[in-house]
């Protein structure tokens, strides 16, 4: 352990006083004091953006500028502070989804391969995994999920209640939440197309252009259609690889589901008529 001055120039007490002092581990000491600032960013970021973001978020963003596209863990080790390939994947998807929750953000500024699962700026990656409608079931079931619980938190539903019907943890509620807003699932195009498969506005964030508000009004309206009697059920969450997969990437996976398409349209209408009742609670 480290011996760390809270302040340098602390006001009514010495700066070598215990009340200024606090002890921190040999990683966490050195990344505090060497911790990123906006100017050592390669994209510009508002005021807007940084309410958001953490010093480890611009590190992040400099590591991709220097090396390019990466695999999670091999991002993670590069980082000053110790952080688990799981807190920086959830940290990318913050990065990948801050165009959808930064509202004077007009673009996306980090993006995800769909085919290597490998993380770059989006100027960096080839095929794009925003937008993208896996064809693994167990990805599939995952995003469509995400997207609702999204959709039902950003319209006001009681986190409790999303919690409750689920039967997920609180943390997982936000996990969800930051990995709808990086990967942007279009729930409405999947509805009318019936199956996985690419998203059919294209392969690439650059070529895909869609009316948004239109898609969530022909969304809303598949999710109206849904059997209300449809029994709810939900599978324990399980642990999955740390790394996504080549073909559709995955984190913190869900349920695993087999080949059948008729459990899967099952798996598929119950997350959905769970997330009905909560927006029938609103």
């Amino acid at each position: 352990m480290h011996v760390h001055h809270i302040e340098r120039d602390p006001v009514g007490v010495a700066e070598n006083g215990l009340e200024n002092l606090t002890t921190l581990c040999r990683s966490c000491h050195s990344w505090i004091h060497q911790q990123s600032t906006r100017a050592d960013a390669p994209v510009t970021l508002t005021e807007a953006d940084l309410s958001v973001l953490l010093p480890q978020d611009i590190e992040i963003l400099r590591y991709l500028a220097d090396e390019g596209p990466a695999q999670t863990g091999k991002i993670a080790d590069s980082l000053t502070a110790e952080l688990s390939p799981t807190t920086v994947r959830e940290r990318l998807a913050v990065l990948m989804g801050l165009d959808n929750q930064v509202e004077t953000r007009d673009r996306q500024i980090v993006d995800q391969d769909v085919q290597t699962g490998a993380w770059g700026l989006t100027g960096q990656i080839e095929h794009s995994a925003r937008g993208h409608i896996p064809s693994d079931p167990q990805a599939l079931i995952q995003r469509v999920e995400d997207e609702q619980v999204r959709r039902a938190l950003e319209r006001g539903c009681n986190r409790q209640t999303v919690m409750d019907v689920l039967d997920i943890s609180r943390r997982t509620t936000f996990h969800k939440q930051k990995r709808a807003r990086a990967y942007d699932f279009p729930l409405a195009a999947f509805r009318r197309s019936g199956d996985g498969g690419q998203h059919p506005a294209g392969s690439t964030a650059g070529e895909r252009e869609s009316d948004p508000s239109s898609a969530d009004a022909d969304g809303q309206q598949q999710l109206d259609t849904v059997d209300d009697e449809t029994e709810d059920a939900r599978q324990p969450d399980h642990v999955v690889s740390e790394e996504p997969s080549e073909q559709s990437p995955v984190e913190d996976g869900e349920a695993t589901l087999g080949e059948d398409g008729t459990e899967l349209r099952e798996q598929l209408e119950t997350a959905i008529t769970a997330l009905q009742r909560i927006s029938a609670e609103l």
